[in-house]
């Protein structure tokens, strides 16, 4: 079976592009596994909050989850949510396809020391100046991105700490969301993939092949891979 792998969709921010990603899962083929690696709907919103566009994905992702295996994999930012209703979403911690792939949202591997913590300290509060003041729309990740020494600091983290995780139990690839940051590189012998966002334009589909083939793929602008 092929796998399909997305992740930080963040239903209920206002940068979330809500029906774009409702495309894509409309184009989703019935016999593929869907993975949503964490953050589908963003903190302090519930799915009785969410705007009607946004709620509407949700009962996509009930529809899918009757005809397909859909996984749910906890984000920092819906850990503990769970949808109303009638569905078969299998919610998770982590997600392993054998050996080939461990997948898991990353914000557990986004332990930064208290040095670390200090130093990014001052771009914390220009973007709470920025949104509660100035009233900036933009996600805090994407906020980052302006600082683009800073921002490293937090991926590079990620990366690093991923991988030698999945190195320590024997996979040879990890995905990640959580740093909105899309790509594919390679540490501790270990090939690690983000899958970006859907706040802004780079969110990415890892496809899994059922002979463990891995590719990252851009999602199109009508929502095909």
């Amino acid at each position: 079976m092929e796998t399909w792998i997305t992740s930080d969709v963040h239903l209920g921010a206002r940068q979330c592009r809500a029906v774009w990603f409702r495309s894509f899962l409309e184009q989703v083929p019935r016999d593929v596994r869907l993975v949503l690696n964490g953050d589908v709907i963003t903190r302090l919103r519930g799915e009785t909050s969410l705007p009607s566009e946004h709620a509407e994905v949700l009962d996509v992702l009930r529809h899918l989850s009757r005809r397909q295996e859909v996984i749910w994999i906890g984000g920092n930012h819906d850990r503990k949510q769970r949808l109303r209703g009638e569905h078969n979403i299998q919610y998770r911690d982590d997600y392993a396809l054998g050996k080939t792939l461990y997948i898991v949202h990353g914000d557990g591997f986004d332990h930064l020391s208290c040095r670390l913590r200090v130093i990014l300290l001052p771009v914390r509060v220009i973007y709470e100046f920025c949104t509660r003041v100035i009233g900036s729309q933009t996600h805090v990740t994407d906020f980052a991105k302006l600082f683009p020494a800073v921002y490293e600091i937090l991926n590079g983290h990620v990366v690093r700490n991923a991988t030698a995780y999945a190195h320590a139990h024997g996979f040879s690839a990890v995905t990640c969301g959580h740093t909105h940051h899309p790509g594919e590189r390679s540490e501790n012998d270990v090939t690690y993939y983000n899958t970006g966002c859907w706040t802004e334009d780079s969110a990415q589909v890892l496809v899994v092949g059922a002979d463990g083939s891995l590719r990252l793929c851009p999602v199109r602008a009508d929502g095909q891979v």
